[in-house]
């Protein structure tokens, strides 16, 4: 008698685990999914398309890092842990630059989109100054404007990440964000003029003159 009732429980556990497992993928088959596109926006592109630029071989440029994966609370106690954690949880970085061996963060970069300061926005900010001053991460933060002034971003990461100098001007196309090159002009009234056409030409179609002038630096 005591065999069949363990026969009994054992078929019951094994139905149970059975039916469980059938239906967790039968969840999963219910749920359907679609890519949400470009991982950043067309300005959000052009910066880091800069960064790369000013950035070289010194570095990994990491765009959206979430905050967890880079910092840790220290907490004397689980309760506390939880606490802070739970506060950079939801948040990430916009874009972190690592040692190009070790992938170790070394310097955090805030791009700030000139929208109006919200409460969100200076709640951010905060948040930003207080984790990365907290864990010694050094914090950069630059505008939009600025997206494509790659010899500015050299001067900024050059305090941080020594083997990185200061260069000349580079230009990135203000339509797609990609780098942009010179050419001569062959034919035309302009014959024998220097311009700047986006890389992706054909694709890209737009151009710029050899002499404008980038927007002027803030002081």
């Amino acid at each position: 008698m005591e065999s069949i009732f363990i026969v009994v429980i054992i078929l019951v556990v094994f139905f149970l685990v059975v039916q469980k497992k059938y239906l967790k993928q039968d969840d999963l088959k219910d749920s359907a999914y679609k890519k949400k596109g470009a991982l950043l926006n067309m300005k959000e592109s052009a910066f880091y398309n800069a960064l790369i630029s000013a950035v070289g071989n010194q570095g990994v440029v990491m765009p959206k890092v979430a905050m967890t994966t880079v910092i840790t609370p220290m907490a004397e106690n689980k309760n506390e842990w939880f606490i802070a954690n739970n506060r950079i949880a939801k948040s990430y970085f916009d874009y972190v630059v690592c040692d190009p061996r070790t992938l170790e963060p070394r310097v955090v970069i805030e791009l700030d989109n000139g929208k109006e300061l919200s409460k969100g926005k200076r709640d951010r900010e905060k948040l930003l100054l207080h984790v990365c001053k907290s864990a010694g991460l050094p914090l950069i933060g630059t505008s939009v404007k600025h997206s494509y002034q790659v010899g500015r971003l050299r001067r900024l990461l050059a305090t941080h990440i020594d083997l990185i100098e200061p260069e000349k001007e580079v230009r990135f196309c203000k339509k797609c964000g990609s780098p942009m090159v010179i050419k001569t002009a062959n034919q035309g009234e302009f014959k024998g003029r220097r311009f700047f056409t986006c890389s992706r030409q054909p694709l890209c179609t737009y151009t710029e003159n050899y002499n404008v002038v980038f927007d002027e630096e803030s002081e």
